[in-house]
């Protein structure tokens, strides 16, 4: 198990208390409530890889927008924060087949 996974899984698996905390740094809050999260994707072996992962985050209540990039393997999402979270993104794309985890935003 990679420590990818072994992270996925944790969080996942963990209380409502800790997932706050793990998806916070790499959250965009946004004054209408609306925060926007990258995901780093697993498993996309193909530019069609992209469609899936869009629609099976589109599924997710509360999604406002989604980009799905197959060169850097990642995922920009909007959501409604009153509605969703991060990993019910990240359950959603590992649900579907591509593992996802939050990416670390760049110190600026």
């Amino acid at each position: 198990m990679t420590i990818k996974s072994s992270l996925l899984i944790l969080s996942l698996a963990v209380s409502a208390l800790w997932i706050p905390a793990a998806y916070s740094e790499a959250t965009v809050v946004q004054p209408s409530g609306l925060q926007t999260v990258t995901l780093n994707i697993e498993n996309m072996t193909c530019a069609m890889c992209t469609i899936t992962i869009k629609k099976a985050l589109q599924k997710v209540d509360g999604l406002e927008q989604v980009t799905v990039d197959y060169n850097s393997k990642t995922a920009v999402v909007t959501f409604d924060s009153t509605k969703t979270n991060s990993a019910a993104l990240i359950k959603a794309t590992t649900d579907a087949g591509y593992p996802g985890t939050l990416a670390v935003p760049v110190s600026r």
